[in-house]
């Protein structure tokens, strides 16, 4: 398999803004066999019923041929042939919010929706760095804390805000957003990256109720729903716990 990567189209600014917000793009991934930092692009992606391939791997091949020597990068192909090549996860994320309109409907909302999903993305980046990045009973340990210390403090935080507007499973008005979509991927990361032996994670319907509710709406999109069920989301659930060494 090929491990040449597309070429972007080089053109003027405002060819490539059309072909930005045109429908009917479709996407190529570039990224590792596991969740990580491509989840959310893939599901972004996904939700909004586009369609989107697996770029093969050669990691160390394509490295110099990439942005910023770092990955995921999108190759979006829009309907006009234009390929528009995209990096930095958080840069492609907010790119793919504004396609898809999960940006709310305003610039307060705007700064609603970015302002929880940055929190999220703190609590995340935390799991990772204080929990994955240890091994055999330290890990177990560090969970323990990242529960009890780190963790309950996002919830809080959310838990009150969720219910502020209203428990509907939304953090702004009454749609899914980059906000919903953001910690719904950190519920289902949690869960599943949970080291044997360590305490329960504290999220769950009767727990966390409102957090239970924004995982729900998102996982029962439509879209959203098939892709997981899908068999490459399940070799990507396989491939995290394995990088991780959970397998």
């Amino acid at each position: 398999m090929s491990s040449v990567l597309p070429t972007a189209t080089r053109a003027a600014s405002d060819v490539l803004a059309r072909a930005a917000v045109a429908s009917g793009s479709t996407y190529k991934i570039l990224y590792f066999n596991l969740h990580g930092r491509g989840e959310l692009t893939r599901t972004l992606i996904a939700q909004g019923g586009d369609k989107f391939e697996e770029l093969p791997i050669d990691w160390p091949v394509q490295k110099e041929h990439t942005p910023f020597n770092c990955i995921p990068v999108v190759y979006e192909t829009a309907a006009s042939g234009e390929i528009l090549e995209l990096s930095e996860s958080q840069a492609i994320e907010r790119y793919l919010a504004r396609k898809y309109h999960l940006l709310g409907t305003n610039a307060w909302e705007e700064h609603l929706v970015n302002r929880y999903f940055n929190s999220t993305d703190t609590a995340q980046t935390a799991f990772g760095t204080s929990v994955l990045g240890v091994q055999g009973d330290a890990r177990i340990e560090a969970a323990n804390t990242y529960y009890k210390e780190t963790l309950p403090k996002w919830i809080r935080l959310h838990e009150e805000h969720l219910k502020q507007n209203g428990s509907n499973g939304h953090y702004v008005g009454n749609g899914l957003t980059l906000a919903d979509y953001k910690t719904a991927m950190l519920v289902d990361r949690l869960l599943l990256l949970h080291p044997k032996g360590a305490e329960a994670v504290p999220l769950s319907e009767q727990a966390t109720p409102n957090i239970w509710k924004v995982r729900e709406a998102v996982n029962n999109q439509k879209h959203v729903a098939t892709w997981k069920k899908s068999e490459r989301y399940q070799e990507l659930d396989q491939g995290t716990l394995k990088i991780f060494k959970f397998i």
